[in-house]
């Protein structure tokens, strides 16, 4: 059995993260692949891909070193870079809108010179907007559920706003979560959201992470190696 390194930038994401990966992948019933490391490398994606205006193109040497360290690692069976899509233009500084699949292909193809594909296995991930929009996706399952600290996640009468299932985030959950904190909430709810409720949404980005946590499986178990999206 190998590690998972995964990547972050979110305060609340250090603690959730790890949480919604290990349970997609007991899902799976991976636990003889993979197991999730949870000292995640966390960093805001603003610090990692930068717009040079001199040379007017990105600037992937930060994010090349947060892949070098992760894949440096002990018994490393693949690297899962989840960051929030929330972002108008990319790289910040760009004239580019922000699309997630290109952003994210961009950012396996650079991973490339830090062996992605060859020596390790990287896969990179979208929240499209944000990690609580998978939360919110999931809604109905948490209605009435309590907190650890008693707190009601959701009210009981709760419904998921009729809208596109990726439209909505931190912002509705302050509103519909008692006190909600991230740091404090996000790993809390995502141990009582219901899977089966967020896919039935059909939310894009989550049906993505899904297909990217099965390609590192893939790879795993094959002892290949892939950088995606490619």
């Amino acid at each position: 059995m190998k590690r998972l390194v995964l990547l972050g930038e979110g305060h609340g994401e250090v603690s959730a993260l790890p949480v919604l990966v290990k349970r997609l992948l007991q899902e799976k019933d991976a636990g003889h692949l993979l197991f999730v490391d949870t000292e995640i490398i966390r960093t805001p994606l603003t610090h990692l891909i930068k717009w040079d205006k001199a040379l007017q193109q990105p600037d992937y040497s930060q994010w090349i070193k947060r892949v070098t360290l992760a894949a440096r690692r002990r018994e490393v069976g693949g690297v899962l870079a989840v960051y929030d899509g929330d972002f108008a233009r990319f790289p910040p500084g760009s004239l580019s809108p922000f699309c997630a699949a290109t952003a994210a292909k961009s950012m396996a193809a650079a991973a490339v010179s830090a062996g992605a594909g060859k020596m390790t296995s990287i896969a990179v991930v979208f929240a499209c907007s944000e990690y609580e929009t998978w939360l919110v996706a999931g809604a109905e399952s948490l209605a009435g559920r309590k907190l650890e600290d008693g707190r009601l996640a959701l009210p009981r009468d709760v419904q998921f706003p009729g809208c596109d299932p990726e439209s909505r985030g931190k912002g509705w959950l302050e509103q519909n979560c008692p006190g909600y904190r991230p740091t404090r909430d996000q790993a809390s709810l995502t141990e009582l959201l219901d899977f089966q409720v967020v896919r039935a949404k059909r939310a894009r980005s989550f049906q993505r992470l899904e297909h990217a946590i099965e390609q590192l499986l893939d790879a795993a178990a094959s002892g290949s190696h892939v950088s995606t999206p490619g």
